[in-house]
């Protein structure tokens, strides 16, 4: 008996052996995206786009710069530029003027493929300095720096904001915008930072119009979450990724003190 059920193990497996089937998975079957950021500042006549592409599954080059394509920025007011190619994946204009109530277009041509956006580059808000705040939380203490602005009344404003401790940049997304303080002196906080006596803290404020405002709240909600991400439409739609911002440029140092 033990003889027939050796014998009829091997049988069954090379029955199996014989069934295996090589499953062939194409990993790369998703195109790669294009990732398109750019700015006008105001003021400014140098303004940069950047763009990259997304990986396939097998590359190792982290995010691949893309050189050849047009990029064009115009505005409402009929002046245009065509960039020029200043570093891998870098483009920059050289002498359009970044003036506030007008609106900015750019397209971008790569591959066969257009890439279009338009931003409204908003009134100007002063930031005339920054405050620090300090408070207890628990065993600790927490410091915050409060930008100084006042608000203008009966406009929706905007405003995104890069925090700088000790010369390197806090990451995350800061946005305020003006829903409940319309036309009054901010009170807002900006965290971010685990700040501490004697650091140096640099912010930067742009005023930003609502679609871009909208963009970057949406990249900031899908921060942590724990559902699957998903890419917010910007203002190039969802054709690529990235967006592009006309936006004033305002900047405050302070000391958190003892």
């Amino acid at each position: 008996m033990k003889k027939y059920y050796f014998i009829f193990a091997i049988l069954s497996a090379l029955s199996l052996a014989s069934c295996t089937k090589v499953i062939d998975v194409d990993l790369n079957t998703a195109d790669p995206k294009y990732v398109i950021e750019g700015f006008v500042t105001k003021g400014e006549t140098v303004h940069q786009v950047k763009i990259t592409r997304t990986l396939n599954f097998d590359e190792t080059v982290a995010f691949p710069t893309v050189d050849n394509a047009i990029v064009v920025i115009s505005d409402n007011a009929g002046n245009s530029e065509t960039l020029t190619l200043a570093s891998p994946g870098i483009y920059k204009t050289s002498s359009l003027l970044g003036v506030e109530g007008r609106t900015y277009t750019i397209t971008v041509t790569v591959n066969g493929k257009v890439f279009t956006a338009t931003s409204y580059l908003p009134t100007e808000v002063s930031l005339d300095g920054l405050n620090v705040i300090v408070f207890p939380f628990g065993l600790d203490t927490i410091r915050a720096v409060v930008p100084n602005r006042m608000d203008q009344a009966g406009i929706a404003n905007y405003y995104q904001y890069d925090i700088f401790q000790n010369g390197e940049q806090v990451k995350g997304v800061n946005l305020q915008d003006d829903q409940f303080s319309d036309g009054v002196q901010n009170q807002q906080p900006l965290f971010g930072g685990d700040f501490i006596p004697g650091d140096t803290i640099r912010v930067i404020m742009y005023c930003i119009d609502k679609p871009v405002y909208k963009y970057l709240f949406s990249i900031d909600a899908n921060t942590g979450s724990t559902a699957a991400p998903a890419n917010p439409d910007s203002n190039f739609g969802k054709s690529c990724l990235g967006y592009f911002s006309a936006r004033t440029q305002k900047e405050q140092t302070v000391i958190i003190p003892q």
